[in-house]
């Protein structure tokens, strides 16, 4: 009988899982994360002291007073482990009503989106100027994926229609993800709990034959084996393990490929590629590299794909799986989900601000180059500009996308999107932070950041739309606190100083 913390020692070496300065482990109270959490906490507290250990539990809100038992019982073995616990709470039934998806599909999206967040959390600067992260290497986190599964998912994906990369199954790491238990035996896990005394819950729903993986699993598997006498799981797992090496080396054709012929991130030019194996590997390379997976995409998504491209006319469009897309767009093709098509959009998104184009997120527009009453565009950006002097209390109309400011602002002052070193001050408090954080503490999503409109002064942000103001005023409140403070009374303001009003309008995409 092999010692299960030496087998995955052995395999994790093998395999360079332990690459990370932070080590997360999903725990779902389940016999194989509660496991997976005792063998790692002693591995890496004989080996790898420098590495952190943590434990995230993902409360689904399915299964009532079952689920807070499970997320307790985490608790408790955490605390007697001294390992960190973070806890998240989901409702997966609203979620997975929302998206219309299954509550497996979408409890297992949501999870790893979780993961992901965790990873970008982890990696030292989340939210960094050049958009990079190298949280792969700063942070990993590690699921209990065993041997069964591994033979169930080559099963599912086989009769749902796979070529040999499905056949290879789920990897020892995956980007963050990394799998320790990929070379034991659920058998051998049980064993360790009962020997080791950890406690763990059994979820009702893994008996449940309706689901594909349980189906596998609970009757087809034991047929197999009573009718053969031959272990389904060590013959599948020997096949992709077989298969690997070769699927790699074809897979790496196909990245010299699609290097050849890539000509923007995330698009490949496939009409000189008259091979079909080679284009299709390459197809699914480039979807792989832009959403991480190739998860419940099937055979006929990609066939989809093809007759996309051969098509000269038609739908120039694909929907796949999980709100992602297939497109054709002037001969090349390209994929991105339905989160990246809402943020590659430019103009006014509620709750975040004006948003640039991507090709317009390192221009510059002073503002003393702005026709005064004229009514402009943001470069090629759906967003409109009106800058208007202040002559008359009737025409100060307020809303949140307007900005009223002392004429000294007008010299030096420039509509940007952020940079480096930017600082943002509210009008009247005194206290600087960095526009970092401040776009942390509002919120505002990383993937917006570097394209949200604001006005600076070198790099001191004035405003920031709807959000703050630094100088001057935009509604009633602040105007009375603008006079107030003496910065600038109206009076003064229509004698001496002049007074502008800037307004951000979106553009109709069709205009």
């Amino acid at each position: 009988m092999r010692d299960l913390i030496r087998t995955v020692e052995e395999y994790m070496e093998k395999h360079r899982l332990i690459r990370c300065k932070h080590l997360w482990v999903g725990v779902s109270a389940g016999c194989d994360s509660m496991a997976l959490l005792v063998v790692l906490k002693d591995i890496l507290d004989r080996k790898y002291q420098d590495v952190k250990l943590s434990a995230v539990h993902v409360h689904h809100g399915i299964r009532g007073e079952a689920a807070d038992g499970d997320a307790a019982l985490v608790e408790d073995l955490c605390s007697g482990l001294s390992v960190p616990l973070t806890v998240r709470h989901l409702d997966i039934p609203a979620l997975a009503k929302e998206h219309k998806r299954s509550l497996e599909t979408e409890g297992r999206i949501q999870r790893y989106a979780i993961f992901s967040e965790l990873s970008e959390a982890d990696a030292g600067d989340d939210d960094g100027f050049n958009g990079k992260s190298n949280g792969a290497e700063d942070c990993a986190v590690a699921v209990a994926h065993h041997m069964d599964d591994q033979a169930e998912s080559i099963a599912m994906h086989l009769f749902r229609g796979c070529g040999m990369e499905g056949l290879v199954g789920m990897r020892p790491r995956n980007g963050h993800i990394i799998r320790p238990f990929l070379g034991v035996r659920k058998e051998e896990i049980l064993r360790f709990c009962e020997e080791r005394k950890i406690p763990f819950r059994n979820d009702a729903t893994n008996e449940d034959s309706a689901y594909s993986r349980n189906f596998f699993r609970n009757e087809v598997f034991p047929l197999i084996d009573r009718g053969v006498n031959q272990s389904p799981v060590e013959a599948l797992c020997g096949l992709s393990r077989r298969i690997e090496e070769e699927n790699a080396y074809l897979d790496r054709l196909a990245a010299e490929e699609l290097e050849k012929k890539q000509k923007a991130e995330g698009q490949v030019l496939l009409a000189e590629i008259e091979d079909h194996p080679l284009k299709l590997r390459i197809l699914k390379k480039l979807a792989a590299d832009t959403f991480g997976d190739l998860v419940d995409i099937e055979e006929c998504h990609w066939e989809s794909i093809l007759e996309m491209l051969a098509r000269k006319e038609g739908n120039k469009r694909i929907c796949l799986p999980n709100d992602r897309f297939a497109a054709l767009e002037q001969g090349m093709v390209r994929f991105y989900t339905a989160e990246e098509q809402l943020q590659s959009r430019s103009g006014a998104l509620e709750g975040i601000g004006f948003l640039a184009r991507e090709e317009d997120s390192s221009e510059v527009l002073p503002l003393r180059n702005i026709p005064c009453g004229e009514m402009i565009k943001f470069f090629q950006s759906f967003v409109r500009i009106k800058l208007e002097l202040i002559e008359k209390d009737a025409e100060l109309v307020y809303n949140s996308t307007t900005w009223f400011f002392p004429e000294p602002v007008l010299k030096t002052a420039e509509l940007r999107t952020r940079r480096a070193g930017d600082t943002v001050s509210r009008a009247g408090t005194g206290v600087t932070k960095d526009l970092r954080r401040f776009m942390n503490d509002a919120k505002i999503p990383a993937g917006y950041r570097d394209r949200l409109l604001l006005v600076a002064d070198g790099n001191r942000v004035l405003w920031v739309p709807g959000k703050l103001h630094a100088v001057g005023f935009t509604d009633e409140k602040s105007w009375e606190k603008f006079r107030e403070a003496g910065e600038n009374a109206r009076a003064d303001a229509m004698q001496g100083e002049k007074m502008y009003r800037l307004e951000l309008l979106e553009e109709p995409a069709d205009e």
